[in-house]
């Protein structure tokens, strides 16, 4: 009899119900800054996890790593330990013109490549719609746009090689309706969708790949700020 060994990477006992997830470990750090009661409660293979208190309300937030093979294992743990509503506050790169470095870009879908992580969890039998939860959606769409954030809704795709993104690529997904390009959110629609768990990405756009436009290290320290408040308001209400 084959017997499975299935390496749990947050070794936490449990979790909150409520859970940020980053692939930054500045930005761990900055929605860190908004909890009272603050405690690291997992580090493993530099996948750290804390719990706080924001609202009299406890929140987990968790460094989800780099691609969609750690998103997925991090999603997957996370609600094997009780989280039910996951919010990825991540960063991407816009491909619309009217996209300004600054704003937020929310997925209401994720494109993806066939194979790898999809491949062994649908096992080629079909594609899976990649979705948000809809009122977790329409709460922080909301939300950050009652902070002055402007906000973009619609179609990101996730890509499994940063550095193949040539002009042409770019030119193409953008003219096939993406509004920006990422590198994990997914995974986490994926496994939060065959899970039946709450989910939503949340992307600040670091900048614009066809105007080539950015936003400097204070203003994205800044616009972070403003955003982990958006998400703890909106988890936590």
């Amino acid at each position: 009899m084959i017997q499975l060994f299935i390496m749990a990477i947050i070794t936490a006992k449990s979790v909150s119900e409520n859970v940020i997830i980053v692939g930054n470990l500045e930005r761990q750090r900055t929605v860190n800054s908004f909890l009272g009661n603050l405690e690291k409660v997992s580090e493993f293979a530099g996948y750290t996890s804390y719990q706080g208190e924001y609202n009299n309300k406890k929140v987990t937030t968790v460094f989800h790593g780099i691609g969609i093979p750690s998103i997925s294992l991090i999603t997957d743990d996370l609600i094997s330990l009780g989280a039910r509503r996951i919010i990825r506050f991540g960063s991407c790169n816009a491909i619309k013109e009217e996209i300004e470095p600054g704003s937020v870009v929310i997925p209401q879908g994720y494109s993806y490549n066939f194979g790898g992580t999809f491949r062994q969890y649908l096992n080629d039998e079909y594609s899976y719609s990649l979705i948000p939860d809809y009122d977790l959606m329409l709460n922080t769409v909301n939300e950050l746009e009652s902070l002055g954030i402007k906000t973009f809704k619609g179609r990101v795709f996730t890509s499994d090689a940063l550095f193949t993104h040539s002009r042409e690529f770019i030119e193409k997904m953008a003219k096939d309706n993406h509004m920006a390009l990422e590198l994990e959110g997914a995974g986490l629609y994926l496994i939060a969708g065959l899970k039946n768990v709450k989910a939503l990405s949340v992307h600040l756009a670091y900048g614009n790949l066809l105007n080539n436009k950015k936003m400097d290290a204070s203003e994205i320290s800044e616009k972070e700020k403003l955003i982990a408040k958006g998400i703890l308001n909106v988890l936590t209400r």
